[in-house]
């Protein structure tokens, strides 16, 4: 299993820095990526949890008469071709090819590392809307028999089940290959190596496998789709005692996220409950549920679900007016909770300390940086709790205030406040 690697300086003693800066980094060295079949490659982008997509809508019109367009959908079907959601907001431009963001910037890592590596890749094509699918799909569509719609089938998707849809799909080719022959190139030869392990490497597998079964076309080896390193390393995963999600491992919160499953704080943030997310940030929201589970059996209170005008909606309505009747909260205005904002540390030092009920500052003035914080009394009483040694370890005389909480640091926060 790729390991999510921690660029952290640890605390000296036996306390580690409650927030410590992380960032995922592509898998180096000897840490080879989980390897796949091609049918396991088209069913991980299909579940992937990608960003930017909007619900699959109708289906496009395609020849203009219905149940011609209903027989070429079920014979696209019968070959394993699946519907494909269109971005549900802007994309960027790459060569003059539309694709998603972070789609963009993992292919030009990947070209850059082909550039390393004595390689040239050249993008081809890229996001396509129904209308350009119908356009391709009947360009050389010779007939409407069963025959001849299979035949196009065999190189060209459906309109509406196309992977170009989505935006997270390319097509590239080399220098002197036409694409067409890419699968013959020095490039492809790179790409391919020890079951697409430079390409995983930067998120992508291919789109279209020559080992997959029933998958739509014929394997295509210049169409690649972009998943993300995260999902493909998270792709099957299985928890078990001790390692329950699979985009921890390595991370000095490790412990701290299996103190929270093991004591009913989390489940993940994935509906397969395969990840945690350590690095997201936290919102209001989450960090109201987070508190509430956390200190559930210890402040027991009756609560008013309309406590606030802007939760209602919130799948976290019950923790913040939980939150609320504690006094743990005040809100971010008069009647407002703001549920989808983020929680900044200074922020959460003041959560924790009604919390707990901190009352003992020490000599106050512990870090450098807080001096103009509305937050700074909190701050010192965290620090002398023992709850925080700040963030800039193993100086420690900075709490970095105006930084924003992940789901990794709210876990080691909460686990030193309760343990």
């Amino acid at each position: 299993m790729a390991k999510v690697r921690v660029r952290a300086l640890r605390a000296v003693g036996a306390l580690i820095a409650a927030f410590l800066i992380m960032s995922l980094a592509v898998p180096a060295g000897g840490d080879e990526l989980p390897q796949f079949t091609g049918d396991e490659f088209n069913q991980m982008f299909t579940e992937a949890p990608l960003e930017n997509l909007a619900p699959i809508g109708p289906v496009p019109a395609i020849t203009g008469n219905a149940s011609t367009d209903a027989r070429i959908r079920t014979l696209g079907e019968a070959r394993g071709y699946v519907r494909r959601p269109l971005p549900a907001g802007p994309l960027v431009y790459v060569s003059g090819y539309p694709m998603q963001p972070s789609a963009a910037a993992a292919w030009n890592d990947l070209k850059a590392a082909a550039k390393d590596a004595g390689h040239t890749l050249v993008l081809a094509s890229a996001y396509r809307n129904h209308s350009s699918q119908v356009h391709i799909f009947l360009r050389r569509l010779t007939s409407y028999t069963d025959a001849a719609i299979n035949n196009r089938l065999r190189s060209v998707a459906v309109p509406g089940y196309s992977k170009h849809h989505t935006g997270y799909a390319i097509d590239i080719t080399q220098p002197g290959y036409e694409i067409s022959r890419f699968k013959n190139s020095p490039a492809y030869a790179w790409l391919i190596g020890n079951n697409y392990e430079n390409a995983k490497r930067h998120g992508w597998i291919p789109s279209y496998p020559a080992d997959a079964t029933n998958q739509g076309p014929q394997p295509e080896p210049w169409e690649w789709t972009y998943v993300g390193v995260e999902n493909i390393s998270c792709f099957g995963f299985v928890g078990e005692d001790g390692d329950t999600f699979c985009d921890d491992d390595g991370l000095v919160f490790e412990p701290d996220i299996e103190w929270m499953v093991v004591g009913g704080l989390t489940s993940g943030c994935d509906a397969a409950n395969a990840r945690f997310c350590p690095e997201a940030e936290v919102t209001r929201g989450e960090m109201a549920a987070f508190l509430h589970r956390g200190f559930r059996d210890t402040v027991d209170v009756a609560y008013d679900p309309a406590a606030f005008d802007d939760t209602g909606e919130s799948l976290f309505v019950d923790d913040i007016a939980w939150l609320s009747a504690t006094g743990i909260t005040r809100g971010c205005g008069p009647t407002s909770f703001c549920p989808e904002d983020t929680v900044t540390r200074g922020q959460l030092a003041a959560f924790l300390v009604r919390a707990l009920g901190l009352t003992d500052a020490g000599e106050g003035d512990l870090f450098v940086d807080d001096d103009f914080s509305v937050f700074a009394g909190d701050i010192d009483r965290l620090a002398t709790a023992g709850i925080t040694t700040g963030c800039n370890q193993p100086i420690g005389d900075r709490f970095c205030p105006e930084d924003l909480v992940t789901r990794g640091q709210m876990a080691a926060f909460l686990h030193r406040a309760l343990r």
